[in-house]
Formats: structure tokens, sequence, C-alpha cells
């Protein structure tokens, strides 16, 4: 099941490369997206966009556009060095589709073929 989320790119952070275990480079950007701008208190929510293909995607993006994002949810448990546990999850987007406004001024008499 696909999850989507019709949200404003707020703003794009820069990228984050580092190195992992084996020495290759891990890249990382995080996108913040609002909805519900029409309430009091809008939502946000943090994309965690990592590795080639979906930081290629964040790159894509522009501030201020809306888009339908298709989601992923991850979830990861961790164990520190004592044995004490945590969990830690993220939402990554694997395909964004800009949302085009079709609305016309109904006032605007150029287009009619009259």
């Amino acid at each position: 099941m696909t999850k989507e989320l019709q949200a404003y790119v707020v703003a794009i952070y820069p990228e984050v490369v580092k190195k992992t275990k084996d020495g290759s480079d891990f890249r990382s950007i995080k996108v913040l997206v609002e909805w519900d701008r029409e309430e009091e208190f809008p939502s946000r929510m943090v994309l965690e966009q990592w590795w080639d293909k979906k930081c290629d995607l964040a790159k894509s993006l522009q501030e201020g556009k809306e888009y339908i994002f298709k989601l992923n949810f991850r979830a990861n448990e961790w164990s520190d060095a004592n044995g004490v546990k945590t969990a830690f999850g993220s939402v990554s987007a694997w395909k964004a589709d800009e949302v085009i406004d079709n609305t016309q001024n109904v006032n605007d008499t150029t287009s009619l073929p009259f």
C-alpha cells in the first residue's frame, strides 16, 4: 500500500555527506514540508532523502511549490554499547509530482471563443 501526502516544500536543506563503515559516501538531504495551511497550526514533517536516487529527487524540488509525495516509512532498532535499545524512524519520498493549479480567472475573456 502506497501512502501519499499533498504538501508544500517549505525548505530544502544542504546535502550532507558522511562516510560509512566501509568508507563509501552516504548522502542525505532533508526537506521540510507543510500541509493543512488553512489551519491555525499547519502540519509539518521532515522528509529524509538518502542515497543517490532520493537525493536527486530532493534536488529537483522547489521551495514554495506543492507536490504529491509517494512516501516510504522506515523504523529501526539500535542498541548502544551498554545494550540499551532505542528505536528511531524516518519518512522519505520515492516520487514527487508537482500539483498544477488549473483554475482560471472567470473574468479572463482572452480565451473565450466569442
